[in-house]
C-alpha cells in the first residue's frame, strides 16, 4: 500500500533538511512525497531539490509566488496516487516507524483514518528542552467509529499532520485558501464527517516544535480569523442532530472566548480600543450563535460572565486590563510540562 506525504515548505532552510530525513528515512518504505515549495526566498528549494535528485519517492513542485501553507497543501492533494495520504509540515518530524505504525493500525481495525498525539517539544530561553503531550496519552488504542457513532469524534485533535488519511475521504476536499488560519480546523471538520472508524494512537509519533522567545509571535488580532473558520465549521454540521450541534457549538464557543482574552487582546493597541474590540468580537460571536444561553454544554461561568461585560463596559475594562498582565501561554506551557511530560525513550517500542 502506497502512501503519500505531502510537505509544504517556505522559508524552511533552518530545519526543513530534519523534516525531510525523518520521512525519507521511515521504516516504512512505500512512500510518495510530495514538497511544495511556496517561493521561499531562502535555499529551501535548493535543498528540495538536493533531495529530490537523490530519492526518487520525492516529488517536487515549485511555486512561483507565495500563495501561502493552504495552496501548496492544495497542489500536493492534486498530485497525490497513493492509498492512503500523510501531512507533516516543514518545521516537524515524524518518528521512524510513524508511518508503518498507522498502517498496521490501518489494516488491523479496517480504519480510514489514524489519528495521533503531537509530541511537544518546547526550548526554553534557558536553553533547556522539554517533552510533553497536549492531552494525557491514553493508555489503549481507542477505537471512535464514525462521528453518528460518537460523538467524542468531535472532540479530538484539530491538526491535520500527523494522521493517516485514506484517499477516499478526501474526494472534492481542499483547503480553504481564504483563510490565514485555522485552515486546519475547517479541513478536519469536514473530514470527521466522512469518516468511518477513527482511530487514535496511544503513542505519539509526530514531533512539534516550539521555542519559548518565538511564543510571542502567536498572540495578536491576525486570531479574529478564528470567527471565519467557526462560521464555516458550524454550517459543515448545520444538518446534525442537537447532540452533535451542541457538541460542536460549546467547543467553537468556548474556544473563541478563550482565544479573544489570552491571544487577540495581547496586542500594542491600548485598553479603550481592546475593550471595544472584545465587545465587538462577543456581539459577532452572539450573532453566530444566538441560542447560546441554551446550550448546556457551554461552561455556565463563560456565560455569566459575557452577560457582565454586555452589560458593564466599565467592568470589562477592568477584567482586560487584569489579565493582560498575566502570560497565558507560559502558564499553559508549564502546567504541560509538569502534568503532561512524556519522554519518548524508544521510538520503535
Amino acid at each position: 500500500m502506497k502512501v503519500s506525504v505531502i510537505i509544504p515548505a517556505y522559508n524552511a532552510e533552518n530545519f526543513i533538511r530534519k523534516s525531510l530525513d525523518s520521512v525519507v528515512n521511515q521504516v516504512y518504505k512505500n512512500l510518495e512525497i510530495i514538497v511544495v515549495d511556496d517561493a521561499s526566498t531562502d535555499s529551501t528549494k535548493k535543498i528540495i531539490k538536493e533531495y529530490a535528485d537523490k530519492d526518487d519517492r520525492i516529488i517536487p513542485f515549485y511555486q512561483a509566488s507565495n500563495k501561502g501553507v493552504s495552496s501548496a497543501r492544495n497542489i500536493g492533494l492534486k498530485a497525490v496516487s497513493g492509498e492512503y495520504v500523510v501531512f507533516v509540515d516543514s518545521d516537524d518530524e515524524l518518528t521512524p516507524d510513524a508511518i508503518r505504525r498507522m498502517v498496521d493500525m490501518a489494516d488491523k481495525y479496517n480504519s480510514d483514518f489514524i489519528d495521533s498525539y503531537h509530541l511537544l517539544y518546547l526550548k526554553k530561553k534557558n536553553g533547556k528542552l522539554y517533552s510533553f503531550t497536549e492531552k494525557k496519552m491514553p493508555k489503549q488504542i481507542q477505537v471512535f467509529g464514525s462521528l453518528n457513532e460518537n460523538v467524542k469524534v468531535l472532540d479530538t485533535y484539530t491538526y491535520i499532520t500527523g494522521k493517516l488519511i485514506k484517499k477516499e475521504l478526501l474526494k472534492g476536499l481542499k483547503f480553504d485558501e481564504t483563510l490565514t488560519r485555522y485552515e486546519d480546523l475547517v479541513f478536519e471538520h469536514e473530514l470527521k464527517t466522512r469518516i468511518k472508524n477513527y482511530v487514535l494512537l496511544n503513542k505519539p509519533i509526530y514531533f512539534y516544535y516550539q521555542r519559548e522567545d518565538s511564543l510571542v509571535n502567536t498572540l495578536g488580532k491576525k486570531h479574529l480569523c478564528y470567527l471565519e473558520a467557526l462560521k464555516k465549521v458550524k454550517n459543515i454540521y448545520s444538518k446534525y442532530n442537537k447532540e452533535v450541534k451542541d457538541t460542536i457549538e460549546a467547543l467553537l464557543f468556548q474556544n473563541m472566548i478563550l482565544t479573544l482574552f489570552t491571544k487577540v487582546i495581547k496586542n500594542e493597541d491600548s485598553l479603550k480600543e481592546n475593550t471595544n474590540l472584545a465587545l465587538q468580537t462577543i456581539n459577532e460571536l452572539i450573532d453566530i450563535f444566538p441560542e447560546y444561553k441554551n446550550n448546556n454544554k457551554i461552561n455556565i461561568y463563560i456565560k455569566k460572565k459575557i452577560d457582565v461585560f454586555l452589560n458593564n463596559e466599565q467592568k470589562l475594562e477592568k477584567f482586560i486590563k487584569k489579565i493582560n498582565k498575566i502570560n497565558f501561554i507560559n502558564i499553559y506551557f508549564n502546567y504541560m510540562i509538569i502534568f503532561n511530560k512524556y519522554i519518548l525513550k524508544n521510538p520503535l517500542d
